[in-house]
Order: C-alpha cells, then sequence, then structure tokens
C-alpha cells in the first residue's frame, strides 16, 4: 500500500473519541458530562502508522441542525475571547465545549504594554521570542501577539473583575539587542482556583453578551460542504448535532496533552512525565486533521513546570538528585530542568514521575543571600514571579545538624509516599561536604557554576526544599494556520471556514521547552489568538 504525504497527514485521529450530553446554558456553572462511546477506526494500521492513528467514517445523520454565523469549539481563555469579539462584531455565536464547564488553568496573562513600548522594542520582543522558540515559528504570529496583547489582556482582567474575579498586575521591563519593551499581565494566583476563577467570571459575561454556549458537547467531527468547512458535529445524549457555521468554525478546543498516546507521538521526550489535565484530549485537532488540516511538525514543544511555589524558587544553591549526588550548574531556569530528568524517570522505567524530583540544599541565611543574589543578577534569581510569594521555611525539610538533614531527607520521601528508593545518607553528607570544599576554590570545576554563586552551605539549621517539576500542563503544537489563525492544508493553502487559536493551533513556540522568559505568554497568547480570530471571523 503506498502513502503519500498528503495520505500521512490525513490519516491521523484518535481510535475513540469522548461522546457526551449536551444542552444550550446561558451561564457558566459546571455540568456533568455523560459516558462516552467510541467512533469507528480505520486505515491507520493498514498504513504503519501508530494504532491511534484512525479516522473514523463521516458522520451524515443528524437529530438535529442548528444555524449559527460562527461556532467556537473550546470554552477556556481562547474560545471566550473568540466568542466574545465575534458577538462583539455582530456574528450569531455558539460555543461547544467536551466538559460541564468553562476551564483553563495555569495563573498570569501575558502582553506587551504597547501604551510604553515603542515600535523597536515591539520588535525586539518578537526576536527575542524567535530566538527562544528556535527560529521555528511563525513570526507573524509573534508579532499579532505584541501588537494586539495589551488590548486582549485589559478587556479579559476588567471582564472578569466586573465578575468578582479581580487581577493582580504585574509589570516588568526588559532589554534585548539595546531595545527595551515592557510587559504586562494579569495574575490570578491570588484566588482560589486562580485563573480559573476569571474564565468562569468571564464566561457569564460572554453569555450575557448573546453566545449560546452547550456543554458536554465535544466536536466529534468537522462538517464539511465541498472543500469548505461548514460546521461542527458534537456528540449529545439524544444524539449527533450540526451546528452549522455561516462565516467559519474556530478551533479553540486546547493541546493534547490529557492523551497519552497523541503525546508520545508529538512530543516523544516528555516519556514518564505525569499528565496535569485529562480532559484535554486533543479531539478537536483530529477532527481539524480528518478535515485536511495538517499538524505542526514533531517535535512539538513541551511544557514542564508543575510544583507549585517551590518549583519556581530559583535561586542556585546547591542541588541534589535521588541520590543524594549533585548533578548539574544550578544557574538553570527551572522550565528546563526537566530535561536533565530522563535518566532518573528511566531508572523507574518511566512508571514513576516522582523520579524527576530533587533536592535544593540551603543554609540557615538563605533569604540574606538570595537577596544579595537578586540585586546583582535579577535576571537568573528569583524568589517568586508576579504575586506567587516567597515560600515558607515550614515547607522544607529541616536539619540541625547536616546528619539530620539527610535522615529528615529520607523521612520526607517516605511521608509523601515517592516511591523512591532511600538515598544512603552518608552520600548527602559527603555531597555538601564535597561543594563546600569546592567553594572554597573559588571556581566550579565540576560543573561550570559562576564564581559568584558559589557560596558554601556551612550555617545550620540546614535546609532541603524539595522540587522539580513533573507534570504536564500543555503540549504546544497544534494545527498549522497563517497569520489569520486560518488552518492551512497538507499543500500550505488556507482551508476556507476553518480557523484554530490558542494551544490548538501551532507555530507560535517552536523550542525543546515552553520558553518561561516572558512570564505568563502561554495564557496571554491564548486570549489574544482567540481575541484577533473571532474579530477577523465577524468580518468575513
Amino acid at each position: 500500500m503506498e502513502v503519500t504525504r498528503r495520505d500521512l497527514l490525513k490519516l491521523t485521529g484518535l481510535a475513540a473519541a469522548g461522546a457526551m450530553g449536551a444542552g444550550a446554558l446561558t451561564g457558566c456553572a459546571p455540568k456533568t458530562p455523560a459516558e462516552s462511546v467510541d467512533l469507528a477506526e480505520a486505515g491507520a494500521a493498514d498504513a504503519g502508522l501508530p494504532e491511534f492513528l484512525a479516522a473514523p467514517e463521516p458522520i451524515t445523520d443528524f437529530v438535529d441542525t442548528r444555524e449559527f454565523d460562527i461556532v467556537v469549539v473550546g470554552a477556556g481563555e481562547s474560545g471566550l475571547s473568540a466568542a466574545h469579539t465575534a458577538a462583539a462584531g455582530g456574528a450569531k455565536v455558539a460555543c461547544v465545549q467536551n466538559i460541564g464547564t468553562a476551564q483553563t488553568t495555569g495563573n498570569m496573562g501575558a502582553s506587551v504594554d504597547t501604551t510604553k513600548t515603542d515600535e523597536a522594542g515591539i520588535q525586539a520582543c518578537v526576536a527575542f521570542l524567535m530566538e527562544k522558540n528556535a527560529y521555528r515559528s511563525n513570526r507573524k504570529l509573534l508579532e499579532a501577539w505584541a501588537r494586539n496583547s495589551f488590548e486582549a489582556v485589559t478587556w479579559w482582567a476588567d471582564t472578569a473583575a466586573a465578575g468578582g474575579a479581580e487581577s493582580k498586575p504585574y509589570d516588568s521591563e526588559r532589554q534585548y539587542n539595546g531595545y527595551t519593551y515592557y510587559l504586562h499581565a494579569n495574575t490570578y494566583n491570588h484566588l482560589e482556583g486562580a485563573h480559573n476563577d476569571a474564565a468562569l467570571a468571564v464566561c457569564d459575561a460572554v453569555a450575557a453578551e448573546g453566545v449560546e454556549f452547550f456543554f458536554n458537547s465535544p466536536a466529534v467531527q468537522l462538517h464539511k460542504e465541498g472543500d469548505r468547512v461548514a460546521g461542527v458535529i458534537c456528540s449529545t445524549e439524544e444524539g449527533n448535532v450540526l451546528f452549522k457555521a455561516a462565516k467559519g468554525v474556530i478551533l479553540a478546543s486546547g493541546d493534547c496533552s490529557g492523551n497519552q498516546e497523541m503525546r508520545d507521538y508529538y512530543c516523544p521526550d516528555l516519556r514518564g512525565f505525569k499528565t496535569m489535565n485529562p480532559f484535554r484530549d486533543g479531539m478537536g485537532m483530529m477532527a481539524g486533521i480528518w478535515a485536511g488540516a495538517q499538524m505542526t511538525p514533531v517535535n512539538h514543544s513541551k511544557m514542564v513546570h508543575g510544583g507549585g511555589s517551590l518549583t519556581r524558587l530559583e535561586m542556585p544553591f546547591l542541588n541534589l538528585d535521588i541520590h543524594g549526588k549533585r548533578f548539574m550548574n544550578e544557574v538553570l531556569s527551572f522550565a528546563y530542568l526537566n530535561n536533565l530528568m530522563r535518566p532518573y524517570l528511566e531508572e523507574y522505567s518511566f512508571e514513576n514521575p516522582m523520579a524527576a524530583k530533587f533536592f535544593t540544599i540551603m543554609p540557615a541565611n538563605w533569604v540574606e543571600i538570595g537577596e544579595q543574589w537578586t540585586a546583582t543578577h535579577p535576571e537568573e534569581v528569583k524568589f517568586g514571579v508576579g504575586n506567587m510569594k516567597v515560600p515558607s521555611e515550614d515547607q522544607f525539610v529541616r536539619g540541625e545538624t547536616l546528619a539530620e538533614l539527610a535522615a529528615n531527607i529520607n523521612a520526607y520521601m517516605e511521608a509523601e509516599e515517592w516511591h523512591i528508593d532511600p538515598i544512603d545518607e552518608a552520600a548527602i553528607v559527603k555531597s555538601i561536604e564535597d561543594y563546600n570544599a569546592l567553594c572554597a576554590t573559588g571556581a566550579d570545576g565540576q560543573f561550570g557554576k559562576r564564581a559568584a554563586f558559589m557560596t558554601p552551605i556551612e550555617e545550620g539549621p540546614y535546609f532541603a526544599v524539595p522540587r522539580g517539576a513533573n507534570s504536564v500542563p500543555a503540549v504546544l503544537g497544534g494545527l498549522t494556520v497563517d497569520e489569520n489563525q486560518q488552518c492551512l492544508d497538507a499543500d500550505g493553502n488556507p482551508i476556507e471556514g476553518f480557523f484554530a487559536v490558542g494551544n490548538a493551533s501551532g507555530q507560535f513556540y517552536g523550542g525543546v521547552d515552553y520558553p518561561m522568559d516572558v512570564e505568563g505568554l502561554s495564557i496571554g497568547r491564548a486570549i489574544t489568538s482567540g481575541y484577533v480570530t473571532g474579530r477577523y471571523v465577524a468580518s468575513l
């Protein structure tokens, strides 16, 4: 059987797709999903592709057909933003969601403050992100975020605040190539549900604007009329419902991090890390591929930074691995530490994500030292970001002596059920003593850490901070799009009536890892891409 490049792009999908109940709702309170059912499988195995890549038979029978100008698939940041601007542009809008509520994760939504940043600064920010993304980004998408993000996140913050979820702004300035650009972010970590509290408030406001929401209504296929995407087919308790879209379908269904098979296929170096958001099943992107769209080439950028405030303690004290050994130059952003963890995950056959954990060893005067480092090296040493607080010492493992600290590290791992073999306590003590001796030389002959950060661990009580990001918030690939977020076919041509935003769309990122250098970029990009695309499609 001969398989062409176009066939490879089309023969991709899930062997099963969820089908849940439906209902048109005017508010955004959580609802209960119904049970899921399987779609038909066809073709992938015969083509020599992984078994999960199987397209279903086209659905042609519907229990109901509903007419709209625009159908938005997904009620996260990008979907809510798209629905808002589409409705504001005069369109009749439906928003379908696979689960029973609007849903987001995270904390911060970043923008370029264009009231302060000049053209050179905008271009410097874009150039910086191109570098961080290994020059695989579509530059026009980065530029669209930089130019429109401040308007978009300001709308989001104002709307959420009116609904009772008020942001605590985080402003900063950066320089690249001698040009300054100013960043502004909404932050919600002070709220119980963080950014999701804001999303629920925004959802209620968007519903009040006239957008019709259909929760527990997963999109299982796109409806085509000739080469044009003309609607979305959603599975409901009553049967399949066709939501027709006269102007266009905007896919805002998020990434595929909750689907292990897709994750392994599109980002294989995530093996062993745990899933954070199972509801992000990638179904929307699969429906897009079955309709002729193409995915961003492998390897997709990965986002690994779960672990709370202790993960964000970016202070270059001594780091010890699960064997009590120093294993790195500690001046490394936590967003990239996951790349050092694969050998440890492999030791546990990639079945225990706790193997990606480690301990930062600190002396009693860690705050004083950290403040000195932050004053002289603010880009490399951070107590926290935005409104995230410095963690308190009651979150640390403590020991009055190094021997007691070593014993308490093992006790902590056992109590927290890491299921990691106990560490030789003598090895922990020796590693700390060896590091102190290395600091005394004034140079790091082991990993090349800057001499300014070679500070010994010599004043007790001593602390061990359990750290390490071992969960996956998102896989950053998605369908390829042009500068209008319009999806492209296998020949690079726009597919009429079909758009993708947020993490359902690709080419915004491109590096091995998600760049944490612009805090809140993921949420800010999602809000902005939806915001500009809803407005654009409404204008067609």
